[in-house]
């Protein structure tokens, strides 16, 4: 085999092994090893041949970034909601929308929302926690 053959089966090996240890590292090379395969059968010589390996390595690492970059979603996992929405809160002091609630063990600043931003609750009150804007509790009656 000559050594265009011996880059582009190298090439396929390592893209082989990504898909059997995924990760985004062997892609890369594999697909610069088939591009200097394809280089060596137009004839570049062995200079040119890892130029155009380590070339396509860092485009293609480039590439993959940028690629994984705008794929990543936000984990809200462990974030300050998570488990929050639709929790039962008892309403603390209130002014007008604004006041606070317990929750668990602690107690949260919290804004009214819906209908009853009309009169503030009285202490006691259930509420609803249906959504958060930084780390006050946006809450509504415990009966929507």
């Amino acid at each position: 085999m000559d050594a265009g053959t011996w880059w582009i089966v190298f090439g396929l090996l390592a893209c082989g092994a990504e898909m059997l240890v995924p990760g985004l590292f062997l892609l890369p090379v594999g697909l610069a090893a088939i591009l200097t395969g394809v280089a060596v059968w137009l004839g570049i010589g062995l200079t040119g041949a890892w130029l155009v390996f380590v070339g396509g390595i860092g485009v293609a690492m480039a590439v993959t970034v940028v690629w994984r970059r705008s794929r990543t979603q936000p984990d809200d996992v462990n974030g300050p909601a998570a488990g929050l929405i639709g929790a039962i809160c008892v309403a603390g002091v209130f002014d007008g929308a604004e006041g606070r609630v317990s929750l668990g063990d602690g107690a949260w600043p919290a804004r009214l929302t819906g209908s009853i931003t009309q009169s503030a609750p009285p202490a006691g009150t259930r509420l609803r926690v249906v959504g958060m804007d930084g780390t006050t509790l946006v809450v509504a009656d415990a009966q929507l």
